[in-house]
């Protein structure tokens, strides 16, 4: 199946961009980089991989759905498949091991699946954005040795082991309307109460990260499979082709530091204006 995602390489240049333009303070957050031994995982056979040092997790085309309430909140879930480790400068880390296809693969190696659900706010801008930040949620990343992650009969993505929890502490992004196409970035916290990644598998903790993700709305491969998302069926709100990255810190980013709405929404300009021109 082909799906039309943005590059790695464009996703990073577009987190580097919200880096040059967040407070001090943000800027000032110290970097993860570090190994992955997945053999050491809950419920590893022992073959699996030890990955490393890797900064960012990569992910595939994931699917998300937003059910938006007439009071201006916005809830939403979010479900998708790491495929690929990357250590900034220096490109992917070949994984044989890590399984990409899920339940339409060979079952073989082991796969590392992602969930969230979060919640927000929402409003309509002039020229035909719609704005919205995000002001809680969780996330996971799950370890299985049993690929089956499965986007249309919606399950697989939540039943191996968590070996990275947090909460979603802040972001934000715009979708145009006319498109269908967005742009988000998310804080995370993968500390406190509230979060943890498992000692046996990371050399190092992880204490945070910024995530990055394309949003299609009219994505023609993927979304006319989907019936549901989390449980939640697509009839509760809007289904949308998500794809991103999350670039690890070793402590979490303060919320509401990133100058960074102005910053996307003049990207969707910019795309939107060149698309019109061509």
């Amino acid at each position: 199946m082909k799906h039309y995602a943005i590059s790695h390489h464009v996703k990073q240049s577009l987190l580097l961009l919200g880096l040059a333009m967040a407070t001090p303070i943000a800027s000032a957050a110290l970097p993860w980089s570090g190994m992955a031994d997945y053999t050491a995982a809950p419920g590893a056979a022992g073959d699996e991989a030890v990955v490393g040092q890797f900064d960012t997790y990569d992910f595939g085309l994931g699917v998300g759905l937003v059910k938006v309430n007439n009071d201006g909140t916005l809830n939403g879930y979010f479900q998708t498949y790491v495929n690929d480790h990357i250590l900034t400068n220096s490109g992917g880390i070949n994984v044989p091991q890590l399984n990409v296809s899920g339940a339409s693969g060979s079952g073989s190696g082991f796969e590392l699946t992602v969930v969230a659900s979060f919640s927000g706010t929402y409003s309509v801008l002039p020229g035909g954005l719609q704005s919205f930040s995000l002001t809680a949620g969780n996330v996971g990343l799950y370890f299985d040795t049993t690929p089956d992650f499965n986007f249309g009969a919606d399950n697989g993505f939540n039943d191996g082991s968590a070996i990275l929890t947090g909460t979603i502490t802040g972001g934000g992004g715009f979708i145009s309307l006319a498109s269908g196409t967005g742009i988000e970035q998310l804080d995370l916290n993968f500390s406190g109460i509230f979060g943890n990644s498992d000692a046996n598998v990371y050399s190092q903790a992880i204490g945070g990260g910024s995530a990055l993700f394309s949003i299609d709305l009219k994505n023609s491969t993927l979304l006319p499979g989907i019936d549901s998302v989390l449980g939640h069926n697509k009839s509760e709100g809007a289904l949308a082709a998500v794809d991103g990255s999350i670039n690890l810190t070793a402590v979490p980013l303060p919320p509401a530091v990133w100058m960074f709405g102005a910053g996307l929404a003049g990207l969707l300009g910019v795309g939107q204006r060149k698309k019109a021109s061509a």
